[in-house]
């Protein structure tokens, strides 16, 4: 089972980190972050199954494609974003941490803007 192998590499991973945060600080947030890596990259095909049933779904209600391609790329940009600010403040540095998720926030609005014009306009149009 996918999850019960995600569960341990992380335990496994928390508990290196652990370890060699007293020794060696560096090497502890390698760990850290190879951890969080290679437990990404094992749901990756999870998530591949994600994005083709909901763009299967999209095309059978004829929704615009570009506003399905907007929704991935701020899911997207969320979990980079939170993948990075998770790092830095594992590391010690929340400032950095704080502006990588500021930075992530104006991108998914400047994405959003497009999708949220064309539901202005929609709802305009429904006006009397």
């Amino acid at each position: 089972m996918e999850i019960t192998k995600v569960v341990i590499i992380g335990i496994i991973g928390t508990a290196f980190s652990v370890m060699l945060k007293e020794h060696k600080p560096q090497m502890a947030i390698f760990v850290g972050l190879s951890t969080a890596l290679i437990l990404f990259l094992m749901l990756l095909s999870q998530v591949q199954y994600v994005i083709d049933v909901i763009t299967m779904t999209a095309l059978k209600i004829n929704l615009n494609p570009e506003y399905i391609a907007a929704i991935f790329r701020m899911i997207g940009i969320s979990y980079l974003v939170q993948f990075g600010s998770d790092a830095c403040r594992d590391a010690g540095q929340t400032a950095i941490a704080s502006k990588i998720e500021l930075a992530g926030k104006i991108t998914i609005v400047v994405i959003s803007i497009p999708v949220l014009l064309s539901l202005f306009n929609m709802l305009i149009g429904l006006l009397p």
